[in-house]
């Protein structure tokens, strides 16, 4: 039987927003880093206390910002002609891609190695979805898009050249989220025509298959690993909460849901032993974040802001997490925590 999101019948209340919980945790509030985006923002951790975030420009370059612990960079274009919203990973200590689709919808990537960007390299395809890239360990890389015939397709780094394509097969209806998890490891995602959440898992040299894990979710999914052999997806659900799913290492937890309204597609990050934040959109377009301790969910806490964009999460250090939005004006702020 398929487990559905929805709202069982006979519930005697219904939740109507995002509740903000009492303080659970110190943001450090909304930071304007300026410039007038067109894309949702990526954003991927360089190491310790260090960040990149990156966005489409009005000109359809791809423009970076980089956080060095204590400030921030200032925009950097890279250039092109960028015609999706980004995705970047990190490749260890200081070193990262992004990637985004050209004119041509061929995916091109464009790598830091902690000084300078390589330019863009055109990996080809055809692809018909946002790029969902991270790391597989040092030196490596997965980039994932979905193709012309909707199956999912994965491109892998290996320090030096890519992979070209595999085909995953599958009929994918949603833009790919892939996380890693363990030494050269990931899990991608997507939703299936009946949209429900399907997983595939690379175990370092082949891919698993699909796995259904059922629900029907009425956004893109975001996961995020959870420690060396853990990872949650995490999707919104018929009723608009979010909904969890934990793996850990051998086997998925099932829907957990965290409640709320969520107006926005979800972005999860991992930060410290078996720690995440989730984050999304409540009604009032401020942005929400629920914390996991590696047991137990803490509820939604609002972060305020009022934002136009979907939010991109990742790790700032061992304790800490930044999350970045675009603002009414389109200019890109960023809120670190707790």
């Amino acid at each position: 039987m398929k487990r559905k999101f929805s709202i069982l019948a006979g519930t005697t209340s219904v939740i109507l927003s995002l509740v903000s919980q009492p303080v659970l945790a110190v943001w450090n509030g909304p930071q304007s880093l300026g410039g007038i985006a067109t894309s949702n923002p990526s954003c991927t951790s360089l190491g310790t206390n260090q960040v990149i975030c990156a966005v489409r420009g009005t000109d359809n370059a791809l423009f970076v910002n980089r956080f060095n612990g204590s400030s921030w960079s200032g925009y950097q274009s890279l250039g092109g002609i960028i015609t999706s919203n980004p995705s970047c990973a990190s490749l260890g200590t200081n070193q990262a891609i992004c990637a985004g689709l050209g004119t041509d919808n061929a995916l091109y990537v464009n790598r830091f190695n902690g000084s300078s960007w390589s330019g863009y390299q055109n990996l080809g395809g055809i692809a018909t979805s946002d790029p969902s890239c991270t790391s597989l360990g040092t030196n490596q890389a997965i980039c994932a898009v979905r193709g012309t015939d909707n199956a999912l397709f994965v491109n892998r780094f290996n320090g030096s050249s890519w992979s070209g394509y595999q085909s995953l097969g599958g009929i994918i209806t949603s833009n790919p989220s892939c996380t890693s998890f363990g030494t050269n490891q990931a899990i991608c995602a997507g939703l299936g025509t009946n949209n429900a959440l399907f997983v595939n898992r690379f175990n370092g040299s082949s891919w698993s298959g699909y796995q259904n894990l059922g629900g029907i979710a009425t956004s893109d999914p975001s996961c995020t690993r959870l420690g060396t052999s853990e990872a949650i997806c995490t999707v919104r659900g018929t009723d608009n909460a979010l909904f969890v799913n934990r793996f850990n290492g051998s086997s998925w937890s099932g829907y957990q849901s965290l409640g709320g309204i969520v107006t926005s597609n979800p972005s999860c990050a991992s930060f410290g032993t078996s720690q995440a934040i989730c984050a999304g959109l409540g009604t009032d377009n401020a942005l929400y974040v629920n914390r996991f301790n590696g047991s137990s969910w803490s509820g939604y806490q609002n972060l305020g802001g009022i934002y136009t964009s979907d939010p991109s999460c990742t790790r700032l250090g061992t304790s800490q997490a930044i999350c970045a939005g675009l603002g009414t004006n389109n200019a890109l702020f960023v809120n670190t925590g707790p």
